[in-house]
């Protein structure tokens, strides 16, 4: 059986942090034990939407499913790549179902490949005019038509660019679908078609966490 090629799709940790978010900062290198022989442990500070990040239903929804209560198999599986060249407009219901009629998406993963995120680590700016987003009409179709398992794209996040009040990220969240934000390396990548893993660190109780999103080709 030919093995496997690992495309890191994971940002570093300090490459881009959103606005208001800690900064990620290792503090360091700290010995707690005794003996001659020193420990080099670091102490930092995360938001659990620190760099690339996995996140579920508690996101815009208070009685939404905490990251902890999916399944591991939820966060893994076949993935197909959507190329996106739009800046500062949504990906319209048009689009998807130009690009996605023939596609089975029932129970898999959907990449938007925009190329926006390497944007954002060169400048270290969010530029209003040139961020992605995701109608909501566009989101109903491939939820309710396409049955998608989870999104991922390689920008900050999913918002359309003329909601209100985040009214995507609610109706994903009410549909339980996993959002995967900031990756990036998508370019390296060749054809459609990966089988991505996106595992959330084992924390209890909150909306997400930062993961090391991977895809194997």
């Amino acid at each position: 059986m030919t093995e496997k090629k690992i495309i890191d799709l994971s940002i570093w940790m300090d490459e881009f942090t959103f606005p208001g978010n800690p900064v990620f900062q290792p503090n360091g290198p700290m010995n707690r034990v005794e003996g001659s022989n020193p420990e080099y442990v670091y102490d930092f500070e995360l938001c659990s939407q620190s760099g690339t990040h996995i996140q579920g239903a508690h996101y815009f929804s208070e009685s939404g499913k905490k990251i902890n209560e999916f399944p591991l198999e939820r966060f893994q599986g076949n993935a197909y790549i959507m190329d996106v060249k739009k800046r500062g407009e949504d990906i319209t219901l048009e689009d998807v179902e130009k690009e996605l009629d023939s596609v089975d998406l029932t129970g898999r993963i959907l990449i938007f490949r925009t190329g926006h995120m390497d944007e954002l680590i060169k400048d270290q700016y969010i530029d209003p005019k040139r961020r992605p987003g995701l109608s909501i009409e566009a989101a109903r179709y491939l939820c309710e038509e396409k049955k998608v398992n989870m999104l991922a794209i390689d920008s900050i996040g999913l918002e359309s660019r003329v909601s209100q009040n985040y009214e995507v990220n609610v109706y994903l969240c009410s549909k339980e679908i996993l959002i995967l934000e900031c990756i990036t390396n998508l370019d390296r990548i060749n054809g459609k078609e990966v089988f991505l893993e996106a595992f959330p660190l084992k924390i209890k109780g909150v909306e997400g966490t930062p993961c090391r999103a991977i895809a194997k080709v």
